[in-house]
């Protein structure tokens, strides 16, 4: 029976990968074959925030915000971590810059919107904090701060799944900003 049942989670997780891995980047070429345009930063988060100030309307909508938080942390497309080693730092720095927008997005909604007009993408920002979290908890993508304690051999396994989960979580992110 678990042997039936890890077959059947190895074939959605490279359904998953594959789907994903065909999608490509916005200029045509594979998204593993995209390079992060986003400059190190030691600064913390909190100081890279954009400040959205009222307009006569209010204050900025999440899709009006999200263009100006692409640039602050140098997202110029979805993290998509295909492909690529388990321990891949581009793909860490991808999925870490995901995760410091999403969490800032859901912390400026709350504070700006406290009626929960926009609950949904809150939500999902949350969603994609929690998943870059376990990626880097495990020590995938170089993104631990120390050695990852699982064997290597289990994260060439775990990683790429993970990283698809916070990829589909970015992109569940994206989309609900977008909505109208």
């Amino acid at each position: 029976m678990t042997t039936r049942r890890t077959a059947l989670a190895l074939s959605a997780a490279v359904t998953t990968v594959l789907t994903l891995s065909a999608c490509g980047g916005e200029d045509g070429k594979a998204a593993d074959d995209r390079k992060p345009a986003r400059a190190a930063s030691s600064s913390p988060a909190e100081s890279k925030r954009p400040s959205a100030a009222a307009s006569p309307t209010g204050p900025a909508t999440p899709a009006e915000l999200l263009p100006l938080y692409r640039i602050t942390y140098g997202m110029s497309s979805s993290p998509m971590c295909s492909h690529v080693a388990w321990d891949d730092p581009g793909c860490g720095e991808d999925l870490t810059a995901a995760g410091e927008l999403a969490g800032a997005m859901a912390e400026s909604i709350e504070r700006d919107f406290p009626d929960g007009e926009y609950t949904e993408v809150e939500k999902s920002a949350d969603h994609v904090v929690k998943a870059v979290n376990t990626v880097r908890k495990l020590g995938c993508y170089d993104m631990g701060s120390t050695p990852p304690k699982t064997d290597s051999a289990k994260l060439r396994e775990l990683c790429p799944s993970l990283g698809t989960i916070a990829s589909l979580a970015w992109l569940n992110f994206e989309s609900n900003v977008t909505l109208p």
